[in-house]
């Protein structure tokens, strides 16, 4: 197997989880009150930093947007869903 059979086989057992075997609500809520950078990283599987965990809180985003937009969208990414934020905050203003 080369570098690039890996990555595609590593791609779609990624999008085989995110379509079947989420991360629970209560135990993503759960994590994010202990510790939402890492409930952040496991739930977009993807790797947030705490300047990242920032950028989305200060974008008005909370552990029950994380899940809604997750329904909406399995695939969604953490910067995806930041600028979901903004783009909400802004249509209320």
């Amino acid at each position: 197997m080369n570098d690039q059979a890996i990555q595609h086989l590593l791609y779609l057992m990624k999008d085989e989880y995110l379509r079947y075997e989420q991360l629970p609500d209560e135990t993503f809520m759960a994590m994010y009150a202990m510790n939402p950078v890492e409930a952040l990283s496991v739930y977009f599987q993807e790797s947030v930093d705490v300047h990242m965990y920032w950028e989305w809180c200060d974008a008005g985003g909370t552990g029950e947007q994380a899940m809604q937009y997750k329904r909406e969208d399995p695939h969604m990414t953490l910067i995806q869903a930041i600028e979901r934020v903004e783009e909400e905050m802004y249509a209320r203003r």
